[in-house]
């Protein structure tokens, strides 16, 4: 039996009569008129899950569309399409920054706009920062502000428009550690005092020493909850938590005594904050530890203890039936939001469910959550973010949403957080009071996920679409793409490339791109009008995509007959050579191959799909053939990078899938 000629044993295979080699064996075509071979992109493969997101994803144009005209679900989805995605993720995206992603200001249809900025309210008066970093907020019933900064108590009976001092009359000169608002009236805790520390009264015009802690060094914090002054402290070797109604309560010098604690703790360790979370008040503590306390008979009485393992607690909030809590990591600077469910066992209050909302894990920066507020809709949290950046954090109750909020240009732990007429002061410790303004920020964006209708293969990405509420100033909105999944992680990078910028008009226009990637990622930028007074009202963005396949097949008739023809030379018959050659084929069948046709010239790599039975047949111009047909699908070896010659699979073929 003849064998098939090889690359190793034929130097110029097309010179010498071969049409294409698969692998290094060389063969023949039977090509006529008749018989032709035929190179053709296969069929693209359909989606594997339902990828028809919102009304503005079903259109008429030809191709797939992907759209978000809600953004309400919150920040941190990677993928626009996986096959695990739930309800919420059709409403979330990955990143943003100066925008308000979860509802207009009237609250009668979705958009996104800009936020409001926030404005240093330089409490000390013409000094830019506080003397220290002691500082803590208080609001009382008649919306007076008040701020403790070391040794100086300032407030504000204007929502924060002047600040002054109002420690005149306090013989105490010692540092602030609290302050907690009863109605009109405001208490404050001291480090050190006359012999302890120190619990103090204002009462809008004048001072009044109230108690100190027996055994303790210091008073280390106060709250009001449920009727009851929460007031912790320490006498260095234990840390107290005790609870105080104080409607009417006369004061005396056995007040705060060792044995009327409610909880006692390591002395390393402090309350940071108390919340009231209806059936009982949260307090929590750096030593891991949630107390749960419960009024029992008038008596404020430990019941429950919920420990967070490795991990210290150094805010809480409830709101809506929900405890949510913030925490740092007990060996590094990582800050976390969680939320749990308040439950009962064995007759005792503690938290399950937990789940982790979000997590800060940048470098050098200790992003600790040190301060919760809730409002209506919302739980808001202080993260600094860098040297110069912190940020409010916002939960939104309705969808579960988590993303950044209001910018405060000062970099320190928030430790203070209300809203005045509407609009949120903040206190940074170790910086100053901020405001929330008029004004709106110059520019702001949301980062979308990655799309690519959960296919592998490469799209033809053909065209954006912004649409916004009209624009007839210098208000503008801008879309931006990049084809590399790494680019959501960094706004400022340099693979973002403009598409559509909306200065006028509605927006709506296609804007035609061309990008081939499997990938595609999309971020809108906001930016106000020239004296910031106005922002741009963001509505829906979409973009096409249309199949480009990139799985080639191919057909070839292959001679199996003993007859060889050669250029230029005489025909010879080569007796069971087409018997040879046709066995060869039937044992590549199912295998992985490369296939490099001389003419025309390709290389694919792929699999011998099926090898035809033998034919007979009498073509209309030349011999007797004896052909067979082979298909071959695969990609061509120009897309490829792989080392690999001769295997198919991930990183030579990219067309298998894996989850």
């Amino acid at each position: 039996m003849p064998r098939v000629p090889t690359t190793a044993d034929v130097t110029n295979p097309h010179r010498k009569g071969y049409d294409f080699r698969l692998d290094n064996l060389l063969f023949r075509s039977a090509i006529s008129p008749d018989r032709q071979l035929v190179i053709r992109s296969a069929e693209f493969p359909g989606s594997q899950i339902d990828l028809k997101q919102n009304p503005e994803d079903i259109t008429t144009n030809i191709g797939q569309i992907f759209s978000r005209n809600d953004f309400s679900g919150g920040q941190g989805l990677d993928y626009a399409h996986k096959r695990s995605q739930t309800e919420k993720d059709l409403t979330r995206f990955f990143d943003s920054k100066g925008v308000d992603v979860f509802h207009s200001d009237d609250e009668s249809a979705y958009n996104m706009h800009l936020l409001y900025t926030t404005q240093d309210e330089n409490v000390r008066g013409g000094t830019t920062t506080f003397a220290g970093s002691n500082n803590y907020l208080a609001q009382t019933t008649n919306g007076d502000l008040y701020v403790t900064d070391q040794t100086v108590i300032y407030k504000s009976t204007d929502n924060g428009d002047t600040w002054s001092a109002v420690t005149t009359g306090l013989t105490i000169n010692n540092n602030f550690t609290g302050a907690a608002a009863v109605g009109d009236q405001v208490y404050f805790t001291t480090a050190t005092g006359t012999s302890a520390g120190e619990l103090i009264l204002y009462n809008g015009s004048g001072w009044s020493e109230l108690s100190h802690d027996q055994t303790s060094n210091a008073l280390t914090g106060v709250w009001f909850a449920k009727g009851q002054l929460f007031i912790s402290g320490d006498d260095g070797s234990v840390a107290y938590l005790w609870a105080v109604n104080p409607i009417g309560k006369s004061w005396s010098s056995s007040d705060l005594a060792e044995a009327d604690a409610i909880v006692t703790f390591e002395d390393s360790h402090t309350i940071s904050q108390v919340v009231d979370a209806g059936a009982v008040v949260l307090a929590a503590s750096t030593s891991g530890d949630i107390f749960s306390i419960k009024d029992v008979s008038g008596s404020m009485t430990l019941f429950g203890q919920t420990n967070i393992p490795f991990e210290e607690v150094h805010s809480i909030a409830a709101a809506e039936g929900i405890v949510f809590f913030g925490t740092k990591d007990k060996s590094q600077t990582v800050g976390r939001f969680y939320r749990a469910e308040l439950v009962t066992a064995d007759n005792l209050y503690v938290l399950a469910n937990r789940q982790l909302v979000k997590e800060w894990n940048i470098t050098s920066v200790d992003t600790t959550p040190k301060h919760m507020f809730v409002t209506r809709d919302s739980v808001y949290c202080g993260i600094k973010e860098s040297g110069s950046e912190s940020f409010l954090w916002r939960y939104y109750l309705p969808t579960a949403g988590f993303a950044r909020d209001i910018k405060i240009s000062a970099s320190g732990f928030i430790t203070g957080i209300t809203q005045a007429n509407g609009k949120f002061v903040v206190v940074v410790a170790g910086a100053d009071v901020y405001r929330e303004t008029e004004l709106y920020e110059s520019t702001g964006y949301v980062i979308l996920p990655n799309v690519d209708f959960f296919t592998s293969e490469v799209k033809q990405w053909v065209g954006t679409t912004v649409e916004h509420d009209e624009i007839t100033d210098s208000r503008r909105v801008q879309c931006f793409i990049s084809t590399r999944e790494a680019t959501i992680d960094n706004p400022d990078s340099g693979n973002w490339e403009l598409t559509n910028d909306s200065s006028t008009g509605f927006g709506g226009e296609e804007f035609q791109i061309n990008r081939n990637a499997r990938y595609l990622n999309l971020k809108i930028v906001l930016q106000a009008n020239e004296d910031f007074s106005s922002s741009p009202v963001f509505r829906s963005v979409s973009v096409r995509a249309l199949p480009r396949p990139q799985l080639i097949v191919v057909d070839i008739p292959v001679n199996i007959s003993d007859q060889v023809e050669r250029p230029n030379r005489k025909r010879i018959i080569v007796k069971n050579l087409g018997e040879a050659v046709y066995q060869e084929l039937k044992q590549k069948e199912g295998d992985s191959v490369t296939l490099e046709l001389y003419d025309p010239s390709e290389t694919i790599r792929g699999v011998v799909e099926s090898v035809a039975y033998p034919v007979v047949n009498n073509a209309n111009i030349g011999s007797v053939t004896q052909y067979c047909t082979i298909r071959v699908r695969g990609v061509r070896a120009a897309d490829i990078t792989s080392e690999f010659t001769n295997v198919l699979g991930i990183g030579t073929l990219g067309v298998v899938r894996l989850g």
